[in-house]
């Protein structure tokens, strides 16, 4: 299994530089991968703020490349929850993240995000 940071994954979702796309076509098409949740967090940070992609772009584009046989997702039942509810609302990823721990272990969360709250109790 091998960790990748998030210049990879972006360098093999965008395919947008000559020298770095293909490398990090090969590296993920030859290792079982395991993604991080923080990678999965600036990978989105990066697409929504730089590459203007909208919430359901990125949460597709995300979702196939978590359907790879290969490449795995730390927490895959809580990140493809978040990615669901990110797609869906104005919450941040962070947040959805909080939401979808919420919703799957049952841990409760103390926060002034109204808007989170109003999620949580929804």
């Amino acid at each position: 299994m091998l960790l990748v940071d998030t210049n990879i994954v972006l360098r093999y979702l965008l395919q947008d530089h000559p020298a770095l796309s293909p490398k990090a076509k090969e590296i993920l098409a030859n290792n079982d991968v395991l993604l991080l949740t923080q990678v999965i967090a600036e990978t989105i940070y990066v697409l929504d703020g730089c590459y203007n992609f909208t919430r359901q772009r990125i949460t597709d584009t995300l979702l196939k490349l978590s359907s790879l046989d290969n490449i795995y997702f730390e927490n895959n039942e809580i990140v493809v929850l978040a990615l669901d509810k990110y797609s869906q609302t104005k919450l941040d990823f962070v947040d959805t993240l909080l939401y979808a721990h919420n919703q799957v272990t049952g841990l409760p969360v103390e926060t002034f995000d109204k808007d989170l709250l109003r999620s949580l109790k929804s």
